[in-house]
């Protein structure tokens, strides 16, 4: 009788051999898969957190038991189960040996085992054997089925999309019902995870209703005034006697800046019930009067023109017209609101979210902030999460809505901006949004969807990948990144990813809209900041270069969507401008990651890729005061790369080492205190730099980067120095001096012997030229026949071909 052996503790080995834990995609056996989403037996699949590694599942110790598994074990405790040593050894041995074979094998049904035939079965179909001779396939009897993890991963992600897909249907089913009081809080909840925290959360359960109790809730809400607040929802309150009512706008103005709100913000920030507003609205110009109105609707009114403003139309007036108008909406707003009443309503948490939006991306960071802050307490005052079950269809779906709207911005600003989050990942137990237009969202509580599809797009899109900026920040918080962690990350990302439709892929040909742009650039924006990471002086020579060519692939891939997204517009007729489409998606965010990609791209010498960046950020223009000091940098930027290109100091070798051009690149990283390295050891307490020296020439050698001052003149002044101003519009200038980089690279490839003189040129070229201005580092022969500062021949050549 062949006898299992039993665990180490059982079989008088040492209490100290560990045994490692038990393999986590063998927890749910397939023979009794189910549909349920139970979180104790469900394993983790799609994101990891950080420091989670894919070998956590090795092989176990001891030799009987397959790759990250453990026996079976009926008795641990039964005498009979003792052998000898020459016993265990030779059980050992034998399982060995069958342990091995199995691996080379594919698991087979009883049915197949015990006819010795091949078993092509799966986890969702039966082997062919048992459908022909009508049996039930199944694995019951002790065969050790192992897969591979690749079908593992498989395997479990069809079981993830199956159960996406059912629990879509059901939704959609149960919206078409005329009562929507149904508990779906914790389904909806697993479902919108992207991740898992270290910590286990507590499972909340939904309290019983009280029969006859009525009383006792009138009896509490009528004696708790002054002593507790409770979670009622607070309506808006009547027009307040003894403030200004503010001049009613032209009903045309409105009509045209509520459809640059609808087309531009309310499709990625959903705060507002669009008809019902729109009916407050035609009330209001009705009346021709803001008179009954409550300040909190009324600034809402407002808040609504100032986003408006955000993307003007072109046939309406130039930028500066509309700038003036929207700050001019923004102030009316910000005066009725303030002061704050006593009782708050939600009306005033979409107030201030929607300025917080206008100031943010007007490049009022602070202002914004505040504003924001203040949109995440009244929403917790009001109550807004968790979730429950007693409120109306309509409100229920707005308060998801306005929740999600206020997490995906503080994620997003806490990113671009690396301020702490405000909203804490663990308070949000509240389900996603429908993702159906507002107008089929009615009183009467049906919901109907026109699209039952379960892939992620548009503002859903959004919350997928921003839950992911949690974990994010908290790894960014390390001075350098581990390699664990960029691999888990990454793993992360493919999953997200994953979960968007195939004309979201980077790799398909499909035609690109551009409304993909915000979600691919939000997961591409956060893959380029934990990149950008390792690029600090504190990494070593080998994470830096890697660093490097992370960023390079992110800004490439950035680079395929922008050539697809000018593709589709092309192929689209005329009519349909490129400028006009990408100012519907125009934000701070987008700006940013263009400019950062463009950025590494120069310095890598990929400048294909930087022009088609470049075009992209010239369409959106000054849609973005961000994106005109954005212009302005990169211009800034080329005339360094070209000045160290011309001086022989420009590959890429070469520039990889050259800490000035690295902090250039590094962007917007210096602007945090705790990260960057460019200040470290300065005087913090000057507002403002001078206009002779870089604010870096304190910490940096003399003589590094001081000779731009004088080499190209006709370069100094590259825009107005007030950031965000319109006055400027050089982007001709940027693709004059990036095809400037590019004729001066196929010179270098046409015409190697200028570049490699006989090695005495060097000798006498080191004895005619000054210590000083020679490279701190001995350069590579390359670039040896050029002096290392520019000579005045250089000057004169550059200025002749300006």
């Amino acid at each position: 009788m062949t006898m299992r052996t039993p665990p180490a503790a059982s079989s008088g080995e040492s209490s100290h051999t560990t045994v490692p834990p038990p393999n986590l995609f063998a927890m749910a056996q397939p023979a009794t898969r189910t549909t349920t989403l139970t979180a104790p037996n469900m394993p983790q699949v799609g994101p990891r957190l950080p420091g989670f590694s894919s070998n956590s599942y090795s092989h176990s110790t001891s030799p009987s038991t397959p790759s990250g598994s453990q026996p079976e074990i009926p008795n641990h405790d039964g005498p009979g189960l003792m052998m000898s040593p020459n016993q265990i050894s030779s059980a050992n041995l034998n399982a060995q040996k069958r342990a091995y074979r199995q691996r080379r094998k594919d698991p087979s049904c009883d049915a197949c085992r015990e006819r010795k035939v091949k078993c092509d079965a799966t986890d969702m179909s039966a082997c062919s054997e048992c459908s022909s001779r009508n049996h039930r396939c199944q694995f019951t009897k002790e065969t050790n089925r192992r897969m591979s993890s690749i079908k593992q991963v498989q395997d479990l992600q069809s079981q993830i999309a199956e159960l996406t897909q059912m629990n879509s249907q059901l939704r959609t089913k149960v919206s078409d019902k005329d009562s929507p009081d149904f508990d779906r809080t914790d389904m909806n909840r697993r479902h919108c995870e992207a991740q898992t925290s270290l910590t286990p959360k507590s499972r909340r359960v939904s309290v019983p209703v009280m029969n006859n109790f009525e009383h006792v809730g009138r009896n509490i809400r009528t004696n708790a005034q002054g002593v507790f607040e409770t979670p009622h929802q607070k309506h808006n309150i009547l027009a307040e006697s003894g403030w200004r009512l503010p001049e009613l706008p032209p009903r045309g103005d409105f009509a045209h800046l509520s459809r640059s709100y609808l087309c531009a913000i309310h499709e990625w920030y959903p705060a507002l019930h669009w008809p019902t507003f729109q009916n407050e609205v035609d009330e209001v110009y009705a009346s021709r009067s803001f008179e009954g109105c409550s300040r909190g609707w009324t600034g809402l009114f407002f808040a609504v023109l100032a986003c408006g403003t955000l993307h003007p139309g072109f046939e309406q007036g130039s930028f500066p017209s509309a700038t003036s108008r929207g700050t001019a909406f923004f102030e009316i707003a910000t005066m009725t609101l303030q002061p704050w009443p006593q009782d708050l309503c939600i009306t005033h948490a979409q107030a201030a979210l929607l300025l917080s939006i206008f100031a943010t991306e007007n490049n009022m960071r602070s202002t914004g902030s505040i504003w924001l802050a203040s949109a995440v307490r009244i929403a917790q005052e009001l109550q807004i999460c968790p979730e429950v079950d007693c409120w109306p269809a309509v409100d229920g779906e707005v308060r998801r809505r306005l929740w999600w709207t206020i997490y995906v911005r503080d994620r997003i600003t806490s990113l671009e901006t690396n301020k702490p989050m405000l909203i804490n990942e663990n308070d949000c137990e509240i389900s996603l949004p429908y993702s159906v237009d507002d107008r089929y969202i009615q009183p009467n509580g049906s919901f109907r969807s026109q699209n039952t599809s379960a892939e992620l797009k548009g503002f859903v899109a959004i919350i997928q990948i921003s839950r992911l900026y949690a974990s994010l920040y908290y790894a960014l918080k390390s001075s350098v990144i581990p390699p664990q962690t960029l691999r888990s990350f990454d793993e992360v990302f493919q999953s997200k990813l994953l979960l968007l439709p195939e004309t979201y892929q980077p790799g398909s040909n499909s035609l690109f809209d551009t409304t993909a742009l915000p979600v691919v650039f939000a997961l591409l924006s956060a893959r380029f900041h934990l990149y950008r990471r390792n690029l600090t002086p504190v990494s070593g020579p080998a994470e830096r270069s890697d660093a490097l060519n992370r960023c390079m692939s992110v800004a490439q891939e950035t680079t395929k969507y922008a050539s697809k997204l000018l593709h589709s517009v092309s192929t689209q007729g005329s009519e349909y401008n490129l400028q006009r489409r990408v100012t519907l998606i125009a934000s701070n965010m987008a700006c940013l990651h263009l400019w950062r990609c463009f950025l590494v791209l120069t310095l890598r010498a990929d400048y294909d890729a930087a022009l088609m960046c470049l075009h992209l950020s010239s369409a959106l223009g000054s849609v973005r005061k961000v994106n005109i000091a954005c212009g302005r940098n990169m211009a800034f930027f080329l005339e360094r790369l070209l000045d160290r290109v011309r001086g022989g100091r420009g590959s890429v070798q070469q520039l990889e080492q050259d800490e000035d051009m690295i902090a250039y690149v590094s962007a917007d990283a210096q602007g945090s205190l705790e990260h960057s390295w460019v200040w470290a050891g300065t005087d913090l307490s000057s507002s403002t730099p001078t206009q002779t020296s870089s604010p870096h020439s304190a910490i940096r050698p003399p003589g590094v980067d001081e000779p731009m001052q004088d080499a190209l003149p006709i370069r100094t002044a590259t825009g107005s120095p007030h950031d965000g101003t319109p006055d400027w519009n050089d982007w001709d200038k940027i693709e004059y001096m990036l095809r400037q980089l590019m004729d001066e690279q196929r010179q270098r490839t046409k015409q190697p012997p200028a570049y490699y003189p006989p090695p005495h040129n060097p000798v006498k070229r080191v004895q005619l030229t000054p210590d000083e201005h020679s490279p701190p580092k001995p350069t590579p022969t390359p670039t040896q026949n050029q002096s290392p500062a520019p000579s005045s021949t250089s000057r004169i050549s550059i200025a002749n071909i300006i």
